[in-house]
């Protein structure tokens, strides 16, 4: 059994990740589905420690730093991610080591007949693609006893399908204006569907916020008798050095400070650190036993695909899957910190309800050149039609449908000494990500500049 065959199966659920429109858009949508499916399951999100976590920004980083140094401590630990970038296995995986298809197939075998049972009795909402695969991997985790579980929120939080659980910790990574058409238009109102994720008991860590947000969550945490933990404020952060080859950076809270290093590039990712570390410092207060060096060996060894991921350094290639302003603002920083702006080309592709003028601007100070291209994904946007967005902008611009032709033509424009920047889209970083990976003499052709396609 491979991936596919699970997914082929999958298939038979709407999959609003690869399809316009979402689910809970539609006026009356709760989780009440959810929580009946997990209920028929013997409730197996309710059975372990767990770390919720929401935001716009940096959450799956802040995720899988904490899982992994959990894991490094000797706790058994479940972390579940979305979306993923190869295989689906990547969105379900313990102490590191992802689901297999195996596996997969199996949860689906023990979920399928409770789901097919509420299909046939006509009472329930119809279940998404993204509420089959939560409900696997919370069967996942109590079939291999994790003592924690770090669940990363899909899309929002109040309405997601990961919003059955009852958190130990609550953790809101920053907000920034994304998903406008589900989630509201404004900041504040997509500050109040993640701070959906806060409840009664929880303790709240928050990374660094807009004001408007700040405000809305501090209203959420009181409502629910909390006093969060403010990254920035009660815990604070300092980046001693970085590189391309990772970061040390220096946190101080009530307790002191402690100097951490992580794999981690990308200027985002020191308060991505810093916010993991104040989470995992609540867990300790909670009964998780935890030790110094295991945490920062844990944080050390962290890596996340994707997210300013140097995939080559001759000529330097950097995969990071910004998407909206906010995550462009944080990578043109990034390029900017580590001095890799020369011969700088862009390659961009977004998905059709994206602000690709409002993502652009913010790359215009850095001088590059852009080459637009679309993923193989339903939701992304047509070439022609993003060209149209910016054509005004003043880049140096050009178009390539195909996305290694894109690639293969950055390339030749930026030159041995030069760098390309893939961005825009997970999925198009995928693409070029499985390219280098699938394809033997992808990385030569690379160094060599011969060609790619």
């Amino acid at each position: 059994m491979d991936y596919s065959q699970v997914e082929r199966r999958l298939d038979s659920f709407v999959n609003y990740e690869v399809l316009p429109g979402f689910g809970f858009a539609e006026a009356g949508y709760d989780l009440d589905h959810v929580r009946e499916l997990l209920r028929r399951l013997g409730r197996p999100h309710l059975r372990t420690t767990t770390v919720h976590v929401a935001g716009s920004k940096g959450k799956g980083s802040v995720s899988a730093l904490i899982a992994n140094a959990l894991s490094a401590c000797g706790h058994r630990t479940g972390l579940y991610t979305s979306p993923h970038l190869l295989h689906l296995g990547e969105r379900i995986r313990v102490d590191g080591t992802f689901l297999t298809p195996y596996e997969l197939g199996r949860m689906l075998d023990l979920a399928g007949p409770h789901i097919e049972a509420m299909r046939i009795e006509n009472r329930w909402r119809q279940f998404t693609y993204f509420e089959v695969i939560t409900a696997l991997a919370f069967l996942y985790f109590r079939s291999r006893a994790v003592a924690v579980q770090v669940i990363e929120v899909g899309l929002g939080g109040r309405l997601d399908a990961t919003n059955v659980v009852q958190p130990d910790v609550c953790v809101i990574t920053p907000i920034s204006l994304e998903h406008t058409a589900v989630l509201g238009d404004t900041i504040e109102k997509i500050a109040a569907e993640k701070a959906g994720i806060i409840k009664a008991g929880a303790a709240v860590v928050c990374g660094p916020q807009d004001p408007r947000a700040m405000r809305v969550i501090e209203s959420a945490c009181a409502a629910n008798g909390v006093r969060p933990v403010i990254v920035g404020k009660d815990v604070t952060f300092e980046v001693l050095q970085g590189s391309l080859d990772g970061q040390s950076i220096l946190v101080r809270d009530a307790r002191g400070e402690r100097e951490y290093l992580t794999r981690l590039t990308g200027t985002f990712q020191a308060e991505n650190t810093a916010t993991a570390v104040a989470a995992i410092e609540v867990l300790g207060t909670r009964g998780v036993k935890l030790d110094f060096d295991c945490v920062a060996q844990g944080l050390a060894t962290t890596a996340w695909p994707g997210r300013f991921h140097i995939l080559s350094r001759d000529p330097l290639l950097i995969l990071d899957g910004a998407h909206n302003p906010a995550s462009m603002r944080r990578l043109a920083e990034s390029l900017e910190a580590f001095g890799a702006t020369h011969s700088l080309v862009f390659v961009l592709g977004f998905s059709s309800d994206k602000d690709v003028r409002g993502a652009v601007r913010e790359l215009l100070h850095l001088g590059g050149s852009i080459i637009l291209t679309q993923s193989g994904q339903p939701r992304a946007l047509r070439t022609s039609a993003a060209v149209e967005m910016i054509n005004d902008l003043g880049v140096v611009l050009a178009s390539e449908e195909d996305t290694l032709a894109a690639l293969q033509h950055a390339r030749t424009k930026a030159g041995k000494k030069g760098t390309v920047c893939v961005g825009g889209s997970l999925y198009l970083v995928a693409e070029v990500l499985r390219w280098w990976q699938d394809k033997p003499a992808a990385q030569t052709n690379w160094a060599t500049g011969r060609d790619i396609t």
